[in-house]
């Protein structure tokens, strides 16, 4: 019985991380879907070394993607960012090389566990290199605005 229950947290607590980006499209890139994970480095930061970025979750993958999977990448991102209250983004050559995407959200609050109004964004950096390309993906959600992450990234 007791094997039972801390197989089930495993799961449960393996999933929760896959969970933060769900409703988008751009999930399969971070599953290791479109880009195998064996070829992804990844970054998960939640709880209260965020809060004074005013932040309850970061995550990044980053990886070095061939064209085809660049394209395909930056197809599922363009299809989030449709429904973006902000959106930012810069090409170079015809390759997106740059997008922040904001998205309003009820967010869990650590304090009391209840829903609150806070953003999620999407990010994408891409540098061409050789015949790949370098992506960074990330995602983050909590109170930050977008100035305060401008300033952050200013920093």
């Amino acid at each position: 019985m007791m094997k039972r229950m801390l197989l089930a947290l495993m799961v449960l607590f393996a999933v929760i991380p896959l969970s933060a980006q769900s409703g988008f499209e751009i999930n399969s890139v971070f599953r290791g879907k479109l880009v195998p994970s064996s070829r992804i480095k990844e970054t998960d930061i939640v709880g209260s070394q965020l809060a004074p970025y005013k932040l309850r979750e970061f995550r990044s993958v980053k990886f070095l993607a061939s064209a085809d999977e660049l394209s395909r990448i930056q197809a599922l991102l363009l299809q989030d960012g449709k429904a973006a209250e902000d959106r930012q983004t810069e090409y170079s050559g015809g390759v997106l090389t740059y997008a922040l995407f904001r998205f309003s959200a009820k967010i869990r609050s650590p304090k009391n566990d209840m829903l609150t109004d806070g953003n999620k964004y999407l990010c994408l950096q891409v540098f061409p290199k050789g015949d790949k390309y370098e992506v960074t993906l990330v995602y983050m959600s909590g109170d930050a605005t977008l100035a305060d992450l401008k300033q952050l990234f200013k920093n």
